[in-house]
């Protein structure tokens, strides 16, 4: 009877030592991993190179004409005439197969002033595709998670007529941001993860840029660099 006893207290002590030997590892597990989060670093300690002559001409390569040939071949058929519009015909998104972009873990869309966030679900796709690669390409360089910004998607015609007052290079012509194949990125502006207050950086925006040029070397889209209004016009092919 005392031997069943002993063998019972044993059995306890041994499952506590046991349950303690557990819980050590698994705060050291969890200890680990906030160390190799917290040694991610700043964009801002990071050399990072300034685009080469190659480069600056491949993000010229292709004139606003090229952005809208290849928007008016697939994208919407005719532009949205307002807001209103669009607001009276609810349906008209369904029927267009638009696609709603908001912030996520990739980029943020501001309040946009002069367009709609929406886009057709090719254009969706690669936006959300271009945010994978630079995070993994950030990743790999060991730095911090950073979003960047999207400023412009698809336009109204009334859209365009109001912009037309502020930015240089809003044509009196269609334009492509109408057909939802096309956005705009800011070139500067980003978040880092945790972080609501935006960081303005030409590192992250050249790491960026290698991304885009890469992506439109692949025959994905088309990609200008404009100087003016310190956007990333983009569109899908």
């Amino acid at each position: 009877m005392v031997n069943k006893k002993k063998k019972r207290r044993l059995k306890k002590r041994v499952k506590w030592v046991l349950f303690l030997f557990a819980a050590v590892i698994l705060f050291l597990i969890f200890k680990w991993i906030a160390g190799r989060a917290s040694t991610k670093m700043s964009i801002d300690f990071v050399k990072v190179d300034f685009l080469s002559l190659a480069e600056k001409k491949a993000l010229k390569k292709y004139s606003n004409a090229y952005h809208l040939e290849a928007a008016q071949e697939k994208g919407l058929k005719n532009p949205i005439k307002s807001k209103q519009h669009l607001l009276d015909n609810p349906t008209l998104i369904d029927k267009y197969k638009l696609v709603k972009i908001d912030d996520n873990r990739y980029y943020e869309v501001p309040g946009l002033l002069h367009s709609l966030p929406y886009l057709k679900s090719d254009a969706k796709n690669f936006l959300d595709d271009l945010g994978r690669r630079f995070q993994q390409t950030l990743k790999e360089m060991g730095l911090k998670t950073y979003r960047f910004s999207v400023t412009s998607v698809l336009r109204t015609q009334d859209d365009q007529k109001g912009l037309r007052k502020t930015n240089v290079n809003a044509t009196d012509n269609d334009s492509a941001h109408y057909f939802g194949l096309t956005f705009d990125l800011s070139q500067t502006r980003f978040f880092e993860k945790g972080n609501s207050d935006p960081i303005y950086s030409y590192r992250l925006r050249n790491l960026l840029l290698r991304e885009l040029i890469i992506m439109q070397e692949e025959g994905r889209c088309y990609v200008l660099l404009e100087n003016q209004t310190k956007c990333i016009h983009i569109t899908v092919r």
